[in-house]
Parts: C-alpha cells; structure tokens; sequence
C-alpha cells in the first residue's frame, strides 16, 4: 500500500498589543490575508518551522508559544478548491521579541504578496482569511475554543 501526500506547514498568529499581523495576498483566490508561515521541511520541528517562516516572511523574530490550532484540508471535501494535496497546518501563538515589530518584504519578495496589517483580534473575522480560520483563531486566541481541530480551509 503506497502512503498518501500529506503537506504539513505551519502558522503564526504574532500577537502585539492585541493585534494579529496579517500577509496581504492578491491572487487567483482575489484580495485576501494569511498569517505568517509555511511548508515544513523534512527533519524540522514545527516549532522550528514557525521560526524558520516567520523570519522569511516578515523580518522578525518571535517566541514561539502554544498550539491553537490545527486545520485539515482534505481535497475532496472542498472540491480541489486548494489544490490536489492533502494538507496539514498547525497555528502557533507567536510574539514578536524585542522592540522591533515593523515586518519587511523578503528580499525576493513573493510577487503576489502586497503588504502587511496589524489586525485587532476582534476583527479577524471580517476580513477574508486563507484558510477560512477567523471565528476559531479568535476563539482559541481568547482561550474559548473547545476543540482545536477544524477543517474551514
């Protein structure tokens, strides 16, 4: 029996002052936000992988802390709407160290990546999140999330 592809990647919600910081995207999925993150790489721990991401991406450096949550992609469940691979995705609770919490683009910044926003936790579901994770990021950040396992990718 061959094993199937599964993705793991992480995230981070990077809390300061209560507010999230949030990639802005422009795509084929339209304007939308992810959080900080990305792919594992073999042999790396996920806390590793937050680290690893997270300074790619935005230019920090965080203390990485709990799980919130972790979300499911199941292609056939959603049609292939996110591709043909099966994911993964851990979200950690993140803070940024030091003083510095202005991110900057990566020096070969990714070309559909337009900016950065601070976003108050309150108001993380009015805005349009890949994977579709505001209601239960807000719960979990708030510490109201009874069950941390979700598929709204």
């Amino acid at each position: 029996m061959t094993l199937p592809r599964i993705s793991v990647s992480v995230k981070a919600a990077i809390l300061h002052e209560d507010q999230v910081l949030l990639l802005s995207y422009d795509d084929h999925s339209g304007f939308h936000y992810n959080l900080p993150g990305g792919k594992a790489q073999e042999g790396e721990n996920l806390r590793a992988a937050v680290h690893r991401k997270v300074a790619q991406e935005t230019g920090l450096t965080v203390a990485v802390d709990r799980l919130l949550l972790v979300t499911e992609y199941v292609p056939a469940s959603w049609d292939n709407e996110f591709g043909t691979v099966q994911k993964a995705q851990f979200t950690f609770l993140a803070r940024p160290l030091g003083d510095k919490t202005t991110p900057r683009f990566q020096d070969l910044p990714d070309p559909i990546q337009v900016g950065f926003e601070w976003t108050p936790v309150d108001k993380l579901t009015e805005v349009y999140l890949l994977p579709r994770v505001g209601k239960p990021l807000v719960a979990a950040l708030h510490g109201r999330l009874r069950d941390p396992f979700i598929d709204r990718w």
